[in-house]
């Protein structure tokens, strides 16, 4: 396989679980090596389904994709081997934490000097220790989910699938996985990425696909969909000496020239060298305002600017196709695997 070529490409993929009632449909994108790719969306977006068609756990009803230059429709167990993936339905087994890890390891063709390292790694990146003796079906929440994420880690694989990995993790917990998952990234590991967390969405992926009722509806870096959807952000202005009536009036007509909301004052406030004003394309009009205050002699002591968020452009896209959305798709639970099928084993 061509380094350079994509690791996993999808065409108008699309899965219907009943008669033109489809979960997902006309998926195009791709996925290059050591890329970390996010799926975002509300539940009901597609996203499990999506990973479910892409790990060969549901036979697409309309397009493909093509996976690690096989097509999924009849990849089957050999392509399977190449990928890992963790969904959020549970697969929990009747021996220790520390044997389910090895075993694991060794289901895989992990050599055993390897799989027990590993294992020691995994319980400690995964903080696992105190209940490296106990069976997984007896461990808290968050250890079940900590363990079925270290499990799946394991082995070696070429694109890893993760379905909202971090639930019921602790902050703690959350920033150490990110962190390796991003060095495993580095090292060539391609991810697909699922989560309700934006922060981590924004922190760990390349690209984030942003899914809506079942259809792609943006796919750029975390930085140009902000810049793109992130709508109005908030300027605070502070100049060294107040500003008179008519300085703030002619400055407030300039700004709203310019597309800018300019806010009100605090009822009962007295002049101050205080204004602030919203727009959409706020660091735009800074070279203009620094222009206006050097012309009128009124230094400027501070600037502030509101950052733009991830969950400020989510929400955008969001409102902007809710009118156009087609019929609803179902949740992610709406179909649960059989046990034993959450690590592609």
């Amino acid at each position: 396989m061509d380094p350079s070529a994509p690791v996993l490409e999808t065409y108008d993929l699309g899965y219907a679980y009943a008669p033109d009632r489809f979960a997902v449909r006309h998926l195009s994108l791709a996925l290059r090596r050591g890329e970390v790719l996010g799926l975002l969306g509300r539940n009901g977006a597609g996203k499990t389904t999506t990973v479910r068609l892409l790990t060969t756990l549901l036979p697409p009803t309309e397009g493909t994709a093509v996976v690690l230059g096989q097509d999924i429709r009849n990849g089957g167990r050999g392509l399977r081997s190449r990928l890992g993936v963790v969904l959020q339905s549970e697969s929990l087994d009747f021996v220790t934490v520390e044997r389910n890890l090895t075993l694991y390891a060794f289901l895989w063709g992990v050599p055993r000097e390897v799989a027990k390292s590993r294992a020691e790694e995994m319980i400690e990146l995964f903080e696992l220790g105190p209940a490296r003796r106990r069976k997984p079906w007896a461990l808290s929440g968050g250890e079940r989910r900590r363990f079925q994420v270290a499990r799946e880690l394991m082995h070696d694989m070429e694109i890893l699938f993760l379905d909202e990995p971090t639930v019921g993790l602790d902050a703690i917990a959350r920033r150490r996985i990110l962190r390796y998952l991003r060095e495993r990234a580095r090292n060539g590991l391609s991810i697909v990425f699922t989560t309700h967390i934006l922060h981590e969405a924004d922190t760990l992926c390349d690209r984030i696909a942003v899914l809506h009722l079942g259809r792609l509806i943006a796919l750029d870096s975390a930085e140009e969909l902000k810049r793109q959807h992130g709508g109005a952000r908030e300027v605070s202005l502070t100049f060294a000496a107040p500003l008179t009536g008519e300085l703030r009036a002619e400055l407030g007509r300039e700004l709203t020239a310019r597309g800018a909301v300019v806010l009100a004052e605090e009822p009962g406030a007295t002049v101050t060298g205080r204004l602030a004003f919203q727009a959409s394309a706020a660091e735009e009009l800074l070279p203009w305002i620094t222009g206006w205050s050097q012309l009128h002699g009124m230094a400027i002591e501070r600037i502030g600017v509101e950052s733009a968020t991830l969950e400020g452009a989510f929400l955008g896209m969001i409102e902007a196709n809710d009118d156009d959305a087609p019929e609803e798709a179902p949740s992610a639970g709406t179909a649960r695997l059989p046990p034993g099928t959450g690590g592609l084993s």
